[in-house]
């Protein structure tokens, strides 16, 4: 009776850990893509040239790879609740250098603030895929992060819908009243950073004082040094090295067809289209992507994990052939229900790829996952220069073998030297 009654409160401070870390994966979610809308009416108060402005991408998912091992070093010290205070500490840091860098119209400091704001967010990614993912019994890990992750995606939709509330009507440099709406967007910005930030030191407070639970394995409980050594036992799991190369040709991919669908949609949606309806079929995209994840999430509990992915990329990858054909509106509609596939991508490569891997190798093998997103800069950069090359139908054919790729190891790298290793 004692052990069950000890079991039911060990299985009760999980759930309210999981709980409390879900809430992370929203607050990053959210603060990810406001930064992606902010692109916009930043470049146009700030009277930024194309490149400048994409600098804001570039400060932001450049601080991922940057901060991706030391955040592992952090959490192989202090464990992932100390991975975790020190990303909310840095991200409630970068939320309150937005307010003298809004003061000062200073498109370098607001820089630095995402960078800042970005290397917070990697710490929290960096310790929270792994800690969803292991605490609990093996067959629930991709169950387990894509259910943290669809609240992930609610983040996304949520951050541009509190800009589009907030912000009022975008002046162009040549209109009257440009002064008095920039000082406003500027004062506007700066009042969501720093409720932002406030609502980060309110949650800091919650993990300083709430003891997560260890994960069944991790060397913080056990007191060994892993799973074995490092970096090198990772590289002699194929199935590893394969799943972090999946990772940084999906999340480039994803990241990619995101950044060109409005274009794709001006150019093939026919009648009517202008820049406005673009950007609401955009939404639409972004709230199909966070569909997805909800409606396939319960499916893991019946179905392999990796079939579904496997599944799941076939199917993109017959729709951006019909994206890449150009009929019309049509391709317009494969481009958005592919997302509603593409969704569950990060979260069930992420599990797959750390399976059967825990301790101090599980830490290290999620710093290496994390900076795997610097493929969101670098892929979409290859698949732009495509695009002005040969037309944006080419680039969508390119991806093609991107998400076969993925379905392969969906399929089968996943397994690849998984039971020597695991």
């Amino acid at each position: 009776m004692e052990n069950t009654n000890t079991r039911n409160k060990g299985g009760s401070k999980a759930t309210v850990a999981i709980t409390l870390v879900i809430g992370l994966f929203f607050i990053w979610g959210l603060t990810m893509n406001l930064v992606n809308a902010l692109n916009s009416p930043f470049s146009n108060y700030m009277e930024l040239n194309s490149t400048q402005a994409s600098l804001l991408q570039v400060a932001y998912y450049g601080a991922y790879f940057v901060m991706a091992i030391p955040a592992g070093i952090i959490s192989k010290r202090f464990g992932y609740k100390g991975g975790v205070i020190s990303g909310l500490i840095l991200f409630a840091v970068g939320a309150f250098i937005v307010v003298p860098a809004t003061n000062m119209a200073s498109y370098g400091l607001f820089l630095f603030a995402m960078f800042v704001v970005a290397l917070g967010a990697s710490s929290l990614e960096t310790n929270c895929n792994p800690y969803v993912t292991k605490l609990g019994d093996e067959k629930g890990e991709s169950f387990r992060l894509n259910l943290a992750q669809s609240f992930n995606g609610v983040g996304n939709v949520v951050g541009p819908l509190i800009l589009g509330r907030v912000l009022s009507k975008t002046l162009t440099p040549k209109e009257p009243g440009f002064e008095q709406a920039k000082v406003k967007f500027l004062s506007d910005t700066r009042m969501i950073y720093i409720v932002i930030g406030i609502v980060l030191l309110l949650v800091l407070a919650v993990f300083i004082v709430f003891k997560l639970p260890t994960p069944p394995g991790d060397d913080e409980q056990e007191g060994e040094t892993g799973t074995g050594s490092g970096t090198s036992s990772l590289l002699k799991r194929p199935y590893f090295v394969l799943g972090v190369i999946a990772e940084f040709i999906f999340i480039g991919l994803q990241v990619a067809g995101m950044a060109m669908f409005s274009a794709y949609a001006l150019k093939h949606w026919g009648a009517g289209i202008t820049a406005g309806l673009a950007a609401t079929l955009l939404a639409l995209l972004s709230l199909l992507f966070t569909l997805g994840r909800f409606l396939t999430t319960p499916l893991m509990t019946k179905f392999d994990a990796g079939k579904i992915l496997g599944i799941y990329m076939c199917i993109t990858a017959v729709l951006m052939v019909l994206v890449f054909l150009g009929l019309g509106r049509f391709s317009v509609i494969c481009f958005l229900v592919a997302y509603l596939f593409i969704s569950i991508g990060y979260p069930t490569i992420f599990s797959l790829t750390l399976k059967g891997i825990r301790g101090n190798d599980a830490k290290t093998g999620s710093s290496a996952l994390v900076m795997s997103i610097v493929g969101a800069a670098l892929i979409p950069l290859l698949l732009g220069a495509i695009q002005d090359a040969m037309g944006i139908e080419i680039a969508m054919l390119v991806t093609v073998p991107g998400f076969l790729y993925i379905a392969w190891y969906a399929f089968r790298g996943c397994r690849i030297g998984l039971k020597q290793g695991a």
